[in-house]
């Protein structure tokens, strides 16, 4: 039923049967075969080697879309070696399901956040500072005292552990906050043009971060 949301270039999660629900592996989709349901994907690595995914063992595909997120048996068929690089190839073997709305699939977090406002002759304004929240892949809340309207462009500046992601947003909505609140105004804001190694750097981060707190739980 969600088969066609498997195309080449697509990036795709891998979970093993002993990983937990935050935990597994980026890859991105090299080939995929609508025909045989097979899909080639270059081999995860960790630490420098190559994840130890066993020929014939079963898994779990998770793919992320901009709306939903979609969960797909698999099974590893075979290693292989393209141009070099360790591949795998995998055959799904259901229609897949959505697990859940893409929007749902957030990390609620308190990061500091620097912004500034681009006009429309490209000049930026002064930063001005502030709190994100409800961090994804497509977008986030930021908290601030600066005023501002709807439909706003920022320039954001977001320090996730190491990394640091620098980001178009556009301000999709605006709150007054209680009289009482640290700060004044809450946007929904969205991610614009940003490219795919930011966004795998929000995903990781995300994942961390809820694997720290799985940690934390359990002692």
């Amino acid at each position: 039923m969600f088969l066609e949301q498997l195309k080449s270039g697509a990036r795709v999660q891998i979970q093993r049967p002993s990983d937990g629900p935050t935990s597994g592996f980026l890859c991105k989709i090299e080939v995929y075969l609508p025909e045989t349901r097979e899909l080639v994907v270059h081999a995860p690595v960790e630490r420098n080697r190559p994840v130890d995914l066993k020929a014939g063992g079963n898994f779990t595909i998770r793919l992320m879309t901009d709306n939903a997120i979609y969960r797909f048996k698999a099974i590893l068929m075979e290693y292989g070696d393209v141009d070099g690089f360790d591949v795998l190839k995998i055959r799904i073997l259901d229609d897949g399901e959505k697990i859940q709305r893409r929007s749902a699939f957030r990390f609620n977090c308190a990061i500091p956040v620097s912004f500034s406002v681009i006009h429309t002759t490209g000049q930026q304004a002064e930063r001005e500072e502030g709190i994100l929240s409800d961090l994804s892949a497509g977008g986030s809340k930021i908290f601030t005292n600066k005023s501002l309207p709807i439909g706003t462009l920022l320039n954001v500046s977001i320090q996730l552990g190491d990394e640091l992601v620098i980001a178009f947003a556009d301000i999709r909505t605006k709150n007054e906050m209680p009289i009482k609140s640290k700060f004044a105004y809450q946007y929904g804001v969205r991610f614009a043009m940003m490219p795919e190694s930011d966004q795998e750097i929000i995903i990781r981060f995300m994942y961390k971060m809820q694997r720290d707190e799985l940690k934390k739980a359990r002692h």
